[in-house]
Formats: structure tokens, C-alpha cells, sequence
């Protein structure tokens, strides 16, 4: 799949709020597996450094990130979290090999 892009999503809880952002986040990913274009879409939990969730997503497109960001339940989701996280941030990568 060279030429797909990969999206890294690492959020990170602000302390007491780890459930209340897990449960947000998992909650993000049955309807992104159903988005056109995505091709997997997988949650994470950072062993070594609790409160810290990653996304790992592979898409077939930047415009079909793009599209999902722009989804309701990714909008919804983030809303949820806005006041429960310390920060967001995604690292888009192409994949070469």
C-alpha cells in the first residue's frame, strides 16, 4: 500500500480524566472503520505513560483524512474531550514501504 497514508493521533488526559476520555475515544471508532477510504483505524493506550491514548489509522488518502475529520462523530468527540485533555496532536506520515 505504498502511497497510503498514516495518521498517528497521541491525546493525552488530563490527570482524573483518563475514563472519561478512554470511553470518548473508543467510542470514535466503530463509525470511522465504516468511513470511505479508511482502511484501518486502531486505539491505544500507552503502557508507560498513563492518560496518553494513540490513534493509529491508515488511509487510503489525505483528502479522505481530511474528510474524516470533518465527520460529526470525530466533532462530537472532540468536544467531549475539549475540557479532559492536556493536548492533541496528529502526525500524518506516507507510508514508502
Amino acid at each position: 500500500m505504498a502511497g497510503a497514508l498514516t495518521a498517528v493521533a497521541r491525546v493525552r488526559a488530563v490527570p482524573g480524566s483518563e475514563d472519561t476520555v478512554r470511553d470518548a475515544l473508543i467510542a470514535m471508532v466503530a463509525p470511522t472503520l465504516e468511513e470511505e477510504g479508511c482502511l484501518d483505524y486502531r486505539l491505544h493506550a500507552v503502557d508507560s505513560e498513563p492518560g496518553l491514548f494513540c490513534f493509529v489509522a491508515l488511509w487510503r488518502s489525505e483528502a479522505d483524512l481530511d474528510a474524516h475529520l470533518e465527520e460529526p462523530h470525530i466533532a462530537d468527540g472532540l468536544a467531549a474531550i475539549a475540557d479532559h485533555t492536556e493536548s492533541v496532536v496528529v502526525t500524518r506520515m506516507t507510508r514508502i514501504a
